[in-house]
Parts: C-alpha cells; sequence; structure tokens
C-alpha cells in the first residue's frame, strides 16, 4: 500500500482488513514473510491511496480482494500496475542473477578443491620410476645369465639369455612401463582438465562482479609445476628403460658364437615415446 499524502494509510490498511474479514476469512494488516515473487493481480487507489494486489494459486483470492476493491470505490490504478509489474522483472532478474553467481561459486569452491585434492596426492611417475628399477635389476640377472655362454646346444643363448631380453627386460618395457606411461599420461590430461576448469570457474566469477576464490592462484601454479616436474621425470625413465632393453637384446644377440652365432631374438622392439 502506498499513501498520496491525502489519507491515513494504517486507517485505510486497517478499515480494509475489517471489512474483508466480514466474510469469514481473516486479513490482518501484519506483513507476511514470503520466499518467492508473489504476481501482481491489480493496482487500484482511492483519496491518494494505492494497494496493490498480489496473490499465488491461480490467483482466485487475489481476484476476488480486486473485485470487491472495485465494488467498494476504489478505482484501477495503471501506472502503479506498471510500477509493480516493473518491479515484478526487477526481482526476477535480480533473483535470476544471485541464483547464477551462487552456482558459479559452487562451480569454482568445487573445481579448487578437485585440484588441490589432486596436488595433494601428486606421486611424480612414481609407477614409471618404479618400472626403471625393474627393469635395472632384470637386465643385471641377464648380465649374469649370459655369463653361461653358448649352453649346451646353444641352450643358455637361446632359451635363457634370449628369454631374459624378450621375454623379461622386453616385457618390462612394452608391457608394465608402457600401460604405466599411459596411465601418467591420462593423469597428466586430467589434471589439465582441472586447471581449466578451475580458470574458467574464475573468468567466470570474475564476469559476475565477484571475488576470485583465495588460493585459487596458488593451486594452479603447484599443477602446472608438477606437470612440468611428471613430464620430465616421465621421459627420463623412457629414455633409460628404452636403453635397458636395447641393451638386453644387444646382450643376446652377440652372446652365441660358432654354431650358436645369430640365435638371438633379434632386433629390439620400437621403444617408448616421450610424452608432453
Amino acid at each position: 500500500m502506498r499513501n498520496g499524502g491525502q489519507s491515513d494509510p494504517a486507517a485505510e490498511c486497517g478499515s480494509l482488513a475489517s471489512s474483508l474479514s466480514a466474510g469469514g476469512d481473516f486479513w490482518t494488516t501484519q506483513a507476511v514473510a514470503v520466499q518467492a515473487l508473489v504476481p501482481e493481480v491489480c493496482a487500484v487507489q482511492r483519496r491518494d491511496v494505492v494497494v496493490v494486489v498480489r496473490d499465488t494459486n491461480g490467483q482466485i483470492f487475489g481476484q476476488s480482494v480486486c473485485s470487491a476493491l472495485l465494488q467498494g470505490g476504489w478505482t484501477e490504478d495503471a501506472q502503479a500496475e506498471r510500477t509493480a509489474q516493473h518491479q515484478d522483472q526487477a526481482t526476477v532478474r535480480a533473483s535470476a542473477k544471485a541464483s547464477a553467481q551462487a552456482a558459479d561459486q559452487s562451480t569454482a569452491q568445487d573445481a579448487l578443491a578437485t585440484l588441490q585434492g589432486s596436488n595433494g596426492t601428486f606421486a611424480n611417475a612414481k609407477s614409471v620410476r618404479s618400472d626403471v628399477g625393474t627393469a635395472d635389476t632384470d637386465l643385471a640377472r641377464e648380465r649374469q645369465d649370459a655369463k653361461g655362454g653358448n649352453g649346451d646346444g646353444c641352450y643358455n643363448v637361446e632359451n635363457v639369455v634370449g628369454y631374459d631380453a624378450e621375454n623379461v627386460v622386453g616385457y618390462d618395457v612394452t608391457t608394465t612401463a608402457s600401460y604405466d606411461v599411459d596411465q601418467e599420461k591420462q593423469g597428466i590430461t586430467g589434471l589439465r582438465s582441472e586447471i581449466t576448469d578451475l580458470k574458467n570457474a574464475q573468468e567466470a566469477l570474475t564476469a559476475d562482479g565477484l571475488p576470485t576464490l583465495p588460493g585459487a592462484g596458488t593451486a594452479i601454479a603447484t599443477a602446472e609445476a608438477d606437470i612440468t616436474t611428471a613430464v620430465a621425470t616421465t621421459n627420463k625413465a623412457i629414455d633409460h628403460l628404452n636403453a635397458d632393453m636395447t641393451t638386453a637384446y644387444s646382450i643376446a644377440n652377440t652372446l652365441g658364437t660358432g654354431d650358436c652365432a645369430n640365435t638371438g631374438p633379434g632386433e629390439a622392439p620400437a621403444g617408448l615415446s616421450h610424452i608432453s
């Protein structure tokens, strides 16, 4: 209710509540809290007092009130109706903006928590580094086996040292380490995606006019440094693993002499490729 200065709005409201309650309903001048926008039904005025009627639930009660007011000498106020409609539109826009901002804040907080969690579990290519140790141990065992020379019927060359090269050290590199390198690549790709998600979330907050999250910059810098370290560590391990396999095949291929010459496993398979 709005007063133009000629009447007592409190008295008008009290009188109106009393009149509307005469039919058995209960009306009060006390404000009632609402959780969402209540649509405007009509706006009427009398003696410079303007009443805007709002209602939900199909506006059944509101239409009844508007009808009663008009029959009671109130007249429609088009300007007040337009003002109410504009207020409603502004309320809807503000609500939508607040909801979008809240969603963007939630997205940013989730992205930050995810990236911080990944940073906390950074293992710097632990599995690939472990593969290097395994290949080194197996290569040392092959060297020891090679001390047996040709063996009876070239058995040591073909079935021991050759097996060591192809199915032990070679397997270490082309199967076990290859899998672990692929896993490391996937982890790096995932971490880069998390960095992008957080950067995008930060940009959304800025576009909303909101402050960016504390700690986001540090989390991004840490993750980027971890990626650089992991790539360098993995590639160094790859070089070592490839060298172990090449050496293993070379030992087996050059071990045989006489009738056992050229009975080794042959050319070493292609080694692992660097990651980026």
